[in-house]
């Protein structure tokens, strides 16, 4: 484990400055020096001329803690902006379905929360609003963030949506599961076997699931990216699902299900895995940093640890990069507002805020030292051997396809071989425009 945080942002920082680990055939290859480790040259927000009389609604999804989150935010926004009034109108359920259909109503909100999904829906459309002007005048720019989490919102080397936070995976688990077995507590050095053999002894000697991952490209995706595949090529124009790589990969997970010691959280009447740790169902999962305030927040006397991923039978670890924007509704009222309310959520000032409830990691390399929560910082550290699962403006329809691969593998209708054979064929007419 790497336990102190300024070496998560160093290596980190070094990591991303580069281009070979992250997918993403627009990105910008310009490094960063260690000058922004303690912020020495960072620009403040700067305010700038908006429309008078602007009132702006925002929309993102998000429990509770997250809306919460954001109401304080805008209450700091408007100590810089008193004039602009924000609505702030949260979509906990169906978000992506809400926003597309109120685009094409010609309702949606002025600022939302922009993923993979709503950035191939709005992206290419011309839905969204192009930022890099607006940012020059808040005296913000694209070097400000961790450079692979914009190639998502990036189109033509133009920016159409700023990283409001990122977050990868770890291996989160319950001490009391490993105890009941008998067993030793996983560690950064575990392997694929390791878990595996773990997760047999955990399921036939306690009450206890041995680990839960349900089929979704998200955690598939740190299995098969730590094999050295990948969902497409890096054109985006052609899928690679099909590949000895992700077939270990999904041979793998397959036999821990038809073993009995991998488990969906519907097997065990959870909603979702993290769910199965808190009601204590399963003894291990990959989860994020997000555990750290629902853990706290539904279930506080659960004991609960995290380490990083475990290594795959070729020796090497890598993860998963999330990342979510938020992005300007091009048709907005008031673009200079919508504007200044986005690049102030994702500034420095306010994401510094964010960091310290421990919602999220921060989107700014030298910020990353605000990660204080050990579990946080255990899980954080998979972000020095990520990739941001971008496949272009394809990414979301991509991704979709391989949760249906993998829901076939589970289910059994399909083989491994077969399932991601089709999963190629879908991508690829994906990829074609088809």
């Amino acid at each position: 484990m790497i336990k102190k945080a300024l070496t998560v942002t160093i290596v980190l920082v070094l990591l991303f400055a580069g281009t070979t680990l992250f997918a993403g055939g627009n990105q910008d290859t310009g490094s960063l020096n260690l000058a922004e480790l303690t912020g020495a040259d960072a620009e403040s927000f700067t305010k700038f001329a908006v429309e008078e009389g602007a009132t702006l609604v925002f929309s993102g999804w998000g429990d509770q803690t997250e809306q919460q989150i954001y109401k304080d935010a805008i209450v700091r926004f408007n100590k810089i902006y008193p004039d602009v009034v924000v609505d702030y109108q949260p979509v906990p359920a169906d978000f992506q379905t809400k926003m597309k259909a109120q685009m094409a109503g010609g309702t949606a909100p002025d600022v939302f929360y922009v993923g993979d999904q709503l950035m191939t829906a709005f992206g290419t459309t011309g839905q969204l609003l192009q930022l890099d002007s607006y940012m020059a005048e808040a005296g913000q720019s694209r070097g400000d963030f961790i450079e692979s989490l914009l190639t998502l919102f990036t189109l033509n080397g133009k920016t159409f949506g700023l990283p409001k936070d990122w977050g990868t995976l770890g291996l989160v688990y319950l001490p009391e599961a490993f105890a009941a077995a008998g067993i030793a507590e996983p560690t950064d050095d575990w392997t694929w076997d390791d878990l595996a053999k773990a997760a047999k002894i955990i399921t036939d000697k306690t009450k206890y699931a041995g680990f839960g991952q349900n089929a979704d490209w998200a955690r598939f995706a740190a299995w098969s990216f730590s094999m050295g595949g990948s969902y497409t090529n890096a054109n985006f124009t052609k899928g690679t699902m099909n590949t000895s790589e992700n077939k270990k990969a999904a041979a793998f997970l397959l036999k821990m299900k038809k073993d009995g010691i991998l488990v969906t959280s519907a097997d065990v009447g959870a909603g979702w895995c993290g769910e199965a740790i808190g009601k204590e169902l399963i003894a291990m999962t990959y989860e994020g940093g997000w555990m750290v305030n629902y853990m706290r927040n539904d279930f506080p006397d659960v004991n609960w640890k995290a380490v990083q991923v475990a290594i795959a039978p070729n020796g090497k670890r890598s993860n998963v990069i999330f990342t979510n924007a938020i992005g300007v509704n091009a048709n907005t009222k008031y673009p200079r507002a919508a504007a200044a309310f986005t690049i102030y959520l994702t500034s420095r000032e306010n994401q510094a805020e964010v960091a310290a409830t421990g919602f999220a990691y921060p989107a700014h390399p030298d910020q990353l030292n605000l990660i204080k929560d050990p579990n946080d910082r255990a899980i954080s550290a998979g972000g020095v051997v990520g990739r941001v699962a971008n496949w272009g403006p394809n990414t979301g329809k991509v991704n979709d396809e391989v949760s249906k691969a993998m829901e076939r593998i589970y289910l059994g209708a399909m083989g491994v071989d077969d399932s991601l054979a089709e999963a190629d064929k879908k991508i690829n007419a994906i990829l074609a425009g088809e």
